[in-house]
């Protein structure tokens, strides 16, 4: 998956993020131009958020959360 596509509480791994190990997304927001802001904690809650912003197409490892639209 890639950057722009992340919603909260989806759980990812990014090797620049919390070391490549999962980590849940908290909150995402697109920016100007072809970037997009995005606050993540480690996936077992034990540090602190942290945020970074990202080029749109960033690629990530989806681990859990793909599903999040549609009818039950």
């Amino acid at each position: 998956m890639v950057a722009v596509d992340l919603h909260q509480g989806q759980l990812v791994s990014a090797p620049e993020w919390n070391g490549g190990e999962p980590v849940r997304i908290c909150l995402v927001h697109r920016v100007a131009g072809a970037q997009v802001a995005v606050l993540f904690q480690d996936a077992r809650c034990r540090c602190a958020a942290e945020s970074a912003v990202v080029p749109v197409g960033m690629e990530l490892t989806l681990i859990s959360g793909g599903c999040i639209g549609g009818d039950r």
